[in-house]
């Protein structure tokens, strides 16, 4: 049901143009983490309303709702323990840039479709037999960005499988990608923007289970 929080989170963190220590770099991973466990929290706890034949149309929308004060609950809890004040003075210190520099977006958009080429037709079981290793070491980055980046609806990997990617991205894009000293300022508010998201979203579909509600899910 947070399906949309996980896609924001994951493009905020994959634009956030920021080199950070490793200790910061865990800190936002475990943020999509987290973020993707109350997802499947919600879920589990969805799918048993749904199957408790005992519960009338109107129990289940009460139970929902209480599923979602939870989760919110939770949420906030999460917040109140990431220690993004630390995270903050980091980015205000400045950390050091790196010099390398991302390929030439055509060039690399080539690059990557090539490789999607080369695969099409291989299995999820066959690729991670030929190429796990390197993949999930984070050494293959090329072919990381290139499995990630397949067109919707094309997608070479199962989701367990590309959230393991995406993490390994995050850490890379944190730790490599150089930034300037207004866009290290702007991180922390990007993780927050994370937060309030997920918040209004879970405020959104509460909102919906009220009696007399008209508002979709």
């Amino acid at each position: 049901m947070l399906n949309r929080v996980i896609s924001k989170a994951n493009l905020i963190l994959k634009n956030a143009p920021q080199r950070l220590t490793v200790e910061s770099a865990e800190t936002v991973e475990k943020l999509c983490t987290s973020i993707e466990n109350l997802n499947d929290f919600i879920n589990m706890e969805m799918d048993r309303i749904a199957e408790d034949v005992r519960l009338s149309h109107g129990d289940k929308s009460r139970a929902r709702r209480e599923v979602l004060e939870k989760a919110g609950r939770k949420l906030e809890v999460l917040k109140d323990r990431s220690n993004y004040s630390t995270m903050a003075q980091e980015l205000d210190a400045g950390i050091s840039q790196d010099d390398d520099k991302d390929d030439e977006p055509l060039l690399k958009f080539m690059r990557e479709r090539e490789i999607r080429d080369r695969l099409f037709g291989m299995t999820e079981a066959q690729i991670i037999s030929h190429f796990g290793e390197s993949l999930f070491d984070g050494k293959n980055q090329l072919l990381l960005e290139a499995i990630l980046n397949s067109p919707p609806g094309f997608e070479m990997l199962s989701e367990p499988n590309l959230r393991r990617l995406r993490k390994i991205r995050v850490k890379r894009v944190f730790k490599k990608i150089e930034a300037k000293p207004e866009q290290r300022r702007s991180v922390n508010a990007s993780i927050m923007e994370i937060f309030n998201f997920a918040k209004k979203e879970l405020d959104r579909l509460r909102k919906a289970e009220l009696p007399g509600s008209t508002t979709g899910t």
